[in-house]
């Protein structure tokens, strides 16, 4: 394994774009420009990074794996008995355990400088630092050095994407730190200090509010290569509607549990109606902010096989023979045949408008035979996915496989699931991609127009003035035209109606699912609900260590401000470097995974 792991490092040449010769770059157009498509590649592949991307879908119990990459066994344990007190349906006294047999509780981020198991913690922090560094230098270049000159249109395009790409890196630090650091191009580093979650919050927002107003104000179309060449064409109104679902999404998804999650009116943290001003603005609207017309669309991406732009985290989830489904999202589908805790004798296929009724999982038969590599196996099944061949029945997005358990028995059975996804196979990893397309190569969305729809539907049913009516409408957008199933509101309510399109239409687009079971207390007890600012950051501004979640240690921070701290100049103007250690290393594992997948099978 480590002599693996040694040849693939060896054989990348990655290089780090964010950390120009300032002096040279940022006079020169074409040079700017690079820095800017930089700076959006470097956000695209930490938003989308397989680790902890897999583990906190793990952690949140939407996908499932036992694989001790990325840490994802160590951080999800499962739970019977104290702390979770009497269990609700459809578990029993062994809870989400199923079992008492190698069982182990969540535990805290092992926020240590000498644990093997930090890299959960450094990955978003580097990377969202990393691209914000190149974006805090492409809008000193356009708006200080004024480097296009007379090309306005450039100019104002690239201004535009750069604060966007502000926006989203601030945001992302405030949904997952407790803390961290308010940078832009003319900030004193010699005086920066920490800022609190909702500081950085509030700070994200404000550039999002400046990014559509240059979007509403200036024409544009945006060079392609800001998204690897997609085939997709993105323009200012474009870039507003993003500007205006990431937004909604980051007020949204900010709360850390339920008393957070209500309204600003009610004690809580969200400001729902701010949220609903945003998205119906968002990416699924057909007007965006100032009365634009506008069409709806899925923010996509074009990953080139993991060279320079990596979805990692569908790459993996996509691949039902690494990672499954979650019993809990299989059984809200299918709650007959699919159980939850896993119980292998009681799972069967699904069976088309007996026990399954959602067109994204159908009768969970999945092909035809031979669709993926591998040589094609008796009675009409696919010898890669190990599922039966596709019938007239079969599921657009989920797949049920007779090879119920590849998860390792010996490291717990709720790590168990008979059902893949296999929405965004283009982009998954071998054997699961399509013959004659690489390993990770293809156009996938980062966010879909039903995530802005149902963000939307949500400030609807909790702001202060509710309009259920409307948010049906929006729910059944895929409730009823992709699932097949009977309009919102069911028997179940219209919260829940909500929740189940979350957990199934939004499932590996990306980690939506860990924020929306956060802010409900969906996350089994001792789960993490945030993550500590890096060991080696606090190291190096000589303050304590501290995590979040496990026995010890509550599970998140409060929303107020952060206390001072030292002087941080160095950690900013280092994390361009720790970012492209820290892709070094995760594509040394892909690779090394890839290989060794190869030689078992």
């Amino acid at each position: 394994m480590a002599l693996i792991l040694a040849a693939g490092c060896d054989t990348l040449n990655i290089e780090n774009p964010n950390a120009p010769d300032s002096k040279r770059l940022l006079s020169d157009p074409g040079s700017v420009l690079s820095l800017g498509v930089g700076a959006m590649q470097t956000w695209f592949n930490t938003f989308e990074n397989i680790d902890p991307g897999t583990t906190l879908s793990v952690m949140a119990r939407s996908g499932v794996a036992a694989w001790n990459n990325f840490q994802i066994r160590f951080y999800t344990g499962c739970t019977y008995g104290a702390p979770l007190g009497p269990m609700p349906a459809p578990y029993d006294s062994l809870g989400t355990c199923g079992t008492k047999i190698a069982t182990y509780k969540r535990v805290e981020w092992q926020n240590d400088p000498t644990s093997t198991r930090r890299l959960e913690i450094e990955t978003y922090w580097y990377g969202y630092y990393a691209a914000l560094s190149s974006a805090n230098d492409v809008v000193k270049a356009t708006r200080v050095n004024g480097v296009f000159k007379s090309d306005t249109t450039t100019s104002k395009m690239v201004e535009t994407m750069a604060v966007l790409v502000q926006a989203l890196c601030l945001g992302e630090l405030a949904l997952n730190y407790d803390k961290g650091f308010v940078v832009d191009y003319n900030t004193d580093l010699l005086t920066l200090q920490f800022a609190g979650r909702t500081a950085m919050r509030d700070s994200a927002l404000a550039r999002f509010d400046e990014a559509i107003q240059l979007a509403k104000t200036h024409t544009f179309t945006v060079d392609a290569s800001f998204f690897n060449k997609p085939g997709v064409a993105y323009d200012n109104i474009s870039v507003a509607q993003i500007a205006n679902t990431m937004a909604a999404r980051l007020l949204a998804y900010f709360a850390r549990d339920s008393a957070e999650n209500r309204d600003i009116a009610a004690g809580g943290v969200v400001d729902w109606a701010r949220v609903a001003s945003y998205a119906d603005s968002g990416i699924s609207s057909s007007i965006t902010s100032g009365g634009l017309a506008a069409a709806p669309f899925d923010w996509i991406f074009q990953g080139d096989g993991c060279v320079n732009w990596c979805d990692g985290l569908k790459n993996w989830s996509n691949d039902m023979t690494t990672m499954r489904v979650h019993t809990r999202v299989a059984h809200l589908m299918d709650p007959t045949t699919q159980p939850d805790p896993w119980r292998a004798v009681a799972d069967s296929q699904p069976v088309w408008g007996v026990t399954s009724f959602d067109k994204r999982l159908g009768d969970g038969t999945f092909g035809p035979v031979g669709q993926h590599k591998g040589t094609p196996g008796p009675g009409g099944v696919d010898s890669a996915a190990e599922t039966y061949s596709a019938t007239a029945n079969a599921g657009t997005d989920f797949a049920w496989s007779y090879d119920k358990e590849i998860q390792f028995t010996a490291r717990g059975s709720w790590h168990q699931s008979a059902l893949g996804n296999i929405r965004y196979i283009d982009v998954a990893e071998a054997p699961m991609n399509p013959p004659g397309v690489a390993n990770g190569v293809g156009t996938a969305p980062v966010v879909l127009a039903a995530e802005n729809d149902l963000i939307l539907a949500e400030a609807l049913i909790r702001g202060p003035t509710p309009n259920l009516g409307q948010a049906a409408v929006l729910i059944n957008k895929t409730r009823v035209t992709r699932g097949g199933l009977s309009p919102a509101p069911s028997a179940n309510g219209l919260l829940a109606d909500l929740q189940y399109e979350q957990d199934v239409e939004l499932y590996s687009s990306n980690v939506a699912p860990y924020y929306n079971q956060r802010r409900i207390d969906g996350l089994e007890p001792l789960t993490p609900h945030e993550f500590p600012v890096p060991a080696q950051e606090l190291g190096v501004l000589g303050l304590p260590l501290y995590t979040w979640g496990g026995a010890s240690n509550p599970l998140n921070s409060t929303p107020a401000p952060a206390p001072p701290a030292p002087v941080a100049a160095a950690l900013v103007q280092n994390a361009p470097r720790m970012w492209a250690e820290i892709q070094r290393a995760q594509r040394g594992r892909m690779l090394a995974n890839t290989l060794l997948k190869g030689l078992l099978r």
